[in-house]
């Protein structure tokens, strides 16, 4: 029970700083990357980096032992026209190999830049165009080195560090800050840190036999002159917390488990929240870091659909930290865990490179577009050749298109250069071989879009239109008949280009040459088809969280409720009937698409007329605040919402429901309309705009029941 009430409190702080409903990040590609001028000369390059966003220091070096010498440099880079063009060779050491690495670190704030190189830190200025080195700041060979207002911050032999400025005489000053102790390794130079304004904070990535782990936090109290203002504490139920740390106006942010927990002055004596990306819930690899500039926050973690990325937070008028942009590397490039920020400039090494982001003024992405044809055709324009019309009745319309004469065509009146559409989409008739219906993105004009094609001979294709000339990008077997509904999704993120086909990614191809804009639709070849429940959004597919629940540990799960959890036999069961039963996964998201595989296997006795019933929910804020879809034992499938503890009927309809019989649950909140499909058929469908955000997951009310393939995520 311990352990559940530690999930359940983590669990609460994550809804504390929940991605913000119906919004999804601003997708940022590199816009160049800074290259290895000399590979002879520089065998290891741009594995530390900074800038002012006008200038790059790049470090390299050449450690083969060898002549037992090692050589490190820093290079000097100079933005051009866009790109990064090498300008000199700015510094080199040379240290005769003793068993010792020692770190090359950099940083820069406008026209001041220190190295860290073998024996101390030295300052260097910008003057009448030229760096010119300058004195020594203070500190030894560090792993780490910030600069923040004109102040420098070097890390020390222990978890310790020095902060340096200049005294009234113009020559640097320093004050050692005790960190926590560590071991007696002498081949170490110091652990993370942060400086913003006058404070700092000493990260602490692990403790000296069994003390506490603690954060100091540190506050100037003068000039030359810093006082101990507080240690960061491990929250409770929290077995302990990362390396990164960082400063963001009143906030102290430090890595865990999951993500980074949040504190904020003046007390600081507990979290008020954390900053997690969608898929946080799901098992993430150990390393990352956690950088500021002025209201923003740049986390670099690895993404379960993009790869290496860094994520972009700025806290909201409430405080809770919304990502509003994610930093992509294109081709799926790897980044690392170094980055350098001037300005609007992000740099992050890579593989013997450095890549470029360029943030815009403005980090807001297109609102996501919902269309399920239930009030007309709204904003799409068919082709001249094509018959689309609404049709269907009063429980569900489709977008029709009955041509089967030529192309048909509908498009959106978006304009997006990252982008996704996904629908329903059921082919009626195929006339004559190798027909085809699918999806559009970045369409031009009808001489230049990119699209998915589902074709009646049994394959699934991306293709692209360019200048009036088709070329196949890729392709995959698949079989496609009439009478039968397709979840079809098209991504063209970046210069990659994804296919799913019911969930499952089919296609994945990155296609070179300059990335454009367009808008999204509809098409098809002499084919008659039913459109329905279409998504326009501006990002990729977000991954919340998904299991086939393959291993027995459930610990990402949060549970409330009399239930009794456990993994068995490669599902997830749930064995009491005694009344409510709830697990919850993953960050408060808006919209989002829950699917579940799920078995009832045992009632409570029957109770007057109350119905026992399994299912999934979507939204879910606390106990008293939920959408669910439930099946029910009275035969039928209901889909109702919880507000405020008041229980309303949203729709309802007849279904057997059996004991040991399976369906597949879908069920879908995209703003605010509610659909739930039940093995692959929608069935009922609602608009409410009760609950805006939450989490996802499984519950029972005086149900036993089996859970698999646990699939959400953000459209």
């Amino acid at each position: 029970m311990k352990l559940l009430a530690a999930l359940a409190m983590c669990a609460l702080i994550t809804l504390a700083f929940a991605t913000e409903a119906n919004s999804k990040p601003l997708i940022i590609e590199d816009s160049a990357t800074i290259e290895n001028p000399d590979a002879v000369r520089y065998p290891k390059f741009g594995f530390e980096a900074a800038t002012n966003g006008e200038y790059a220091f790049v470090a390299a070096s050449d450690t083969s032992t060898l002549d037992d010498v090692w050589h490190y440099y820093v290079l000097l880079y100079r933005r051009v026209n866009g790109q990064w063009v090498f300008q000199r060779e700015l510094k080199d050491g040379v240290h005769e190999y003793d068993s010792y690495s020692y770190p090359v670190e950099l940083a820069m704030e406008g026209n001041l830049a220190v190295v860290g190189m073998l024996g101390g830190v030295h300052e260097w200025r910008l003057t009448n165009g030229q760096w010119i080195e300058g004195q020594p700041t203070g500190g030894g060979p560090s792993d780490y080195v910030k600069i923040n207002s004109g102040r420098v911050l070097a890390s020390d032999g222990g978890w310790s560090a020095y902060v340096s400025e200049r005294n009234p005489a113009g020559t640097w000053s320093s004050t050692f800050l005790t960190g926590q102790p560590r071991g007696s390794d002498d081949e170490f130079w110091g652990g993370p840190l942060a400086i913003r304004g006058d404070r700092v904070i000493l990260g602490t990535p692990y403790t000296y036999d069994l003390e506490p782990q603690e954060i100091p936090i540190y506050q100037r109290s003068g000039p030359q002159a810093w006082t101990l203002w507080t240690k960061l504490q491990v929250p409770e139920g929290v077995s302990g917390l990362g390396a990164a740390v960082a400063l963001s106006g009143d906030d102290a942010i430090v890595e865990g488990a999951g993500g980074a927990y949040v504190w904020r002055a003046p007390y600081f004596d507990s979290p008020v929240g954390r900053i997690q990306a969608i898929d946080s819930a799901m098992p993430q690899p150990t390393s990352a870091a956690i950088e500021t500039n002025a209201d923003l926050v740049f986390y670099r973690r690895t993404s379960v659909d993009l790869g290496s990325v860094l994520n972009v937070f700025r806290a909201d008028s409430q405080g809770r930290y919304q990502e509003v942009a994610t930093l992509v590397p294109r081709n799926g490039a790897a980044l690392g865990t170094e980055v350098a920020i001037g300005g609007r400039t992000v740099m992050v090494n890579g593989a013997g490179r450095v890549h470029v982001f360029q943030l815009p003024a403005t980090l807001t992405a297109p609102a996501s577009r919902y269309e399920n044809f239930e009030n007309g055709a709204g904003a799409w324009t068919p082709s001249a050749s094509a018959q689309f019309a609404v049709a269907g009745t009063a429980a569900n319309h489709v977008f029709r298109q009955s041509s089967v004469v030529g192309d048909a065509r509908a498009i959106l009146d978006n304009a997006w250069t990252h982008q996704a559409i996904e629908a329903d989409i059921k082919a009626t008739e195929f006339s004559g071989n190798d027909r085809w219906f699918g999806l559009v993105t970045r369409y031009r004009d009808a001489q230049n879009f990119f699209y998915v094609t589902l074709r009646s001979s049994g394959t699934v294709q991306l293709r692209r239109m360019r200048n009036g000339a088709v070329t196949e990008r890729a392709r995959a077997p698949l079989t496609v008949t009439t009478n039968r509904n397709y979840h079809v999704r098209l991504e063209s993120i970046g210069h990659t280009h994804r296919v799913f086909v019911d969930g499952k990614l089919l296609l994945d191809v990155d296609v070179a040459g300059t990335v454009e804009s367009g808008a999204s639709g509809i098409a098809m070849y002499r084919t008659r088809a039913d459109v329905d429940n279409v998504v326009v959004s501006p990002g990729p597919l977000g991954t919340i969280y998904r299991s086939d629940f393959s291993t027995t540990s459930i610990s990402a799960w949060s549970q409330s409720g009399a239930g009794q959890w456990s993994v068995r036999d490669g599902a997830l069961a749930q064995d009491s009937i005694g009344g409510d039963a709830r697990l919850t996964v993953g960050p408060s998201t808006g919209d989002q698409v829950i699917e579940a595989l799920v078995r009832p296997r045992a009632y409570a006795p029957a109770s007057g007329t109350q119905e026992r019933w399994t299912g999934v929910f979507a939204r879910f804020k606390d106990p008293q605040n939920f959408y669910y879809l439930s099946l029910r034992s009275g035969n039928t499938i209901s889909l109702r919402k919880v507000v405020n503890g008041t229980i309303t009927t949203l729709a309802s309809t007849p279904f057997s429901v059996a004991l040991n019989t399976p369906h597949r649950l879908r069920f879908e909140t995209v703003g605010t309309q509610l659909r739930a499909f039940v093995d692959g058929a929608l069935r009922l469908q609602a608009n409410d705009a009760s609950l805006a955000e939450g989490s996802g997951g499984l519950v029972t009310y005086k149900a036993a029941a089996n859970f698999d393939d646990y699939s959400a995520y953000q459209p």
